[in-house]
């Protein structure tokens, strides 16, 4: 069994969670602009507005946070992918410098 990390998966992933990250800002913006309305607006379902008030702001707490949690998601996928890059660089290294250098002909033009 072996383990493989392909840096360039985890970039693409955390640019996916960055645009769930937009849709989240998007869904509660959504909320704020058509989830509120006034007493006048309201009608019958003036009775239940108090109820309706907790509703919108426990909804916008709820993306806010789920918004949060994404974005932070997001950053650490583009830094463990960094990570990975970097660890990946230094085996190179290390594995190049472990063999002899070997000493190349001249390139010749004719």
């Amino acid at each position: 069994m072996s383990f493989a990390v392909y840096p360039p998966a985890l970039r693409v992933y955390a640019s996916q969670l960055a645009e769930a990250h937009q849709a989240a800002e998007a869904a509660r913006r959504y909320v704020n602009r058509y989830g509120t309305f006034s007493t006048h607006e309201a009608g019958l379902i003036g009775i239940a507005l108090s109820q309706h008030w907790h509703l919108v702001a426990a909804l916008d707490r709820l993306l806010t946070h789920l918004g949060d949690v994404i974005d932070a998601s997001s950053r650490a996928m583009t830094e463990v992918a960094a990570h990975y890059e970097r660890a990946d660089l230094r085996a190179e290294a290390t594995a190049d410098a472990a063999y002899p250098s070997v000493s190349r002909p001249p390139v010749s033009r004719d």
